[in-house]
C-alpha cells in the first residue's frame, strides 16, 4: 500500500496545512529562512497532518481550527526531530544531511525551539483550552519519554512495560493530539473523541515497535542505518523479546555485553542483532505490532463508514503488515 494514494483523499487540506505551517515560520531571520526551506525540501511523508484529516473527515466536518490541528502536529514532530538529531548527532535523516550535519548543531536546536514556539502560537490563536491541553499534554510526554528512555539505558534494566511506556510517550502522545485533537475540532461527540484516541494510542504503539524491527533488518533500505539504537545502549522490543525466549543467564550476558561496549561499537551492535535474530526476536514483535494495529482498527468500529474511515483503517494494517 501507498500512503501517496491515500494522501489523494485530502489532499487540498494537506496543501492547505502546508501553507499555514510556511506562512507560520516565515521570519526576518535569512539564514532561519534558509533552514525552513531546507527543511521543506526533505520533508517526510507527513503521516500527522494526514491522521488529523482523515480524523476529522471521519469524525465530522473540518473547520480552520482543524488545519490548525494538523499543522501544529507536524510542527510539534519536526521539532523533535531537530532535537533528537543534535542528540544523537545523526549525520543524515531520510538520506538527506540533518540540519545540525549541513549547518550545525545549534541552528537545529534553535530552529527546533522556534518551530515548537510558533506551533505553541498557532494554538494559542484558537483560544480553546481543550485543544492546547492535547498538545501541551503530548509535548510533556515527548520530553519525559525521551528522559526515561535516556535513564533505562544508563541502567540496561528496560522491561516490555518499561518499554511501552516509553514508546507511548516518544510516539502515541503526539498520534493522539494529532487524531483525537483533530477529531475533537471537527465537531465530534466526547465519545467519538475517545475511540479516535484509542486509535491513536495502539497505531502510534505499532508505528514505534515497526521501526524498533527495521533497526534490526540490515538489509532493508529504510533510510536509517541499522542497529542505530542498540549502539546506543537502547534495549527495545525486538531484544526484550529475544532475551525472554534465551533464559535469565544468556539475557544477563548480553546485557552485560552492551553495558561493557564502547557507544557505536558496530561489533556489538552486530553481534546483538545476530543473537536478536537467532532468539526469534523479530518475530514475537511483530506478534505484538499486528495485535496493536488490529487494537487500533477496532475501535473505529461505531465510527459512521465512509472513505476516510476507510483509509483509517488501511493505514492501521499497512503499520501492522508483516515485515519479518
Amino acid at each position: 500500500m501507498e500512503i501517496k494514494a491515500i494522501k489523494e483523499s485530502v489532499a487540498p487540506g494537506l496543501d492547505r496545512v502546508n501553507e499555514l505551517i510556511k506562512s507560520t515560520l516565515q521570519s526576518d531571520v535569512v539564514l532561519l529562512n534558509i533552514i525552513n526551506q531546507y527543511l521543506y525540501s526533505s520533508s517526510g511523508k507527513q503521516l500527522r497532518p494526514l491522521l488529523s484529516l482523515l480524523a476529522a473527515n471521519a469524525c465530522g466536518m473540518p473547520v480552520e481550527k482543524t488545519y490548525r490541528c494538523a499543522a501544529v502536529a507536524e510542527m510539534i514532530h519536526t521539532a523533535t526531530l531537530l532535537h533528537d538529531d543534535v542528540a544523537d548527532n545523526a549525520p543524515q535523516r531520510r538520506g538527506a544531511q540533518t540540519v545540525q550535519s549541513r549547518f550545525s548543531p545549534a541552528s537545529s536546536v534553535l530552529t527546533g525551539d522556534y518551530w515548537l514556539a510558533k506551533a505553541l502560537s498557532v494554538l494559542v490563536s484558537q483560544d480553546d483550552s481543550k485543544l492546547m491541553a492535547f498538545f501541551t499534554k503530548a509535548v510533556e510526554d515527548l520530553s519525559e519519554g525521551e528522559l526515561f528512555q535516556m535513564q533505562k539505558a544508563n541502567s540496561l534494566d528496560t522491561s516490555q512495560e518499561d518499554y511501552l511506556l516509553i514508546i507511548s510517550k516518544k510516539t502515541s502522545s503526539l498520534f493522539i493530539a494529532a487524531i483525537a485533537g483533530a477529531a475533537y475540532s471537527a465537531g465530534a461527540a466526547p465519545e467519538v473523541v475517545s475511540r479516535m484516541e484509542a486509535y491513536a494510542y495502539h497505531l502510534g504503539i505499532a508505528f514505534q515497535i515497526r521501526d524498533d524491527i527495521f533497526d534490526y533488518m540490515p538489509e532493508l533500505d529504510t533510510g536509517k542505518n541499522a542497529g542505530t539504537d542498540i549502539k546506543e545502549k537502547k534495549v527495545t522490543l525486538p531484544l526484550i523479546c529475544a532475551m525472554k525466549r534465551a533464559g535469565k543467564e544468556q539475557e544477563g550476558k548480553v546485557l552485560e555485553f552492551i553495558k561493557d561496549s564502547m557507544p557505536n561499537d558496530e561489533k556489538m551492535a552486530g553481534e546483538v542483532i545476530h543473537f536478536v535474530t537467532t532468539h526469534n526476536g523479530l518475530e514475537d514483535a511483530q506478534r505484538i505490532l499486528t495485535d496493536h494495529s488490529h487494537k487500533a482498527i477496532a475501535t473505529l468500529q461505531g465510527i459512521p463508514d465512509s472513505k476516510y474511515k476507510d483509509e483509517l483503517e488501511k493505514l492501521a494494517l499497512y503499520v501492522g503488515e508483516r515485515i519479518v
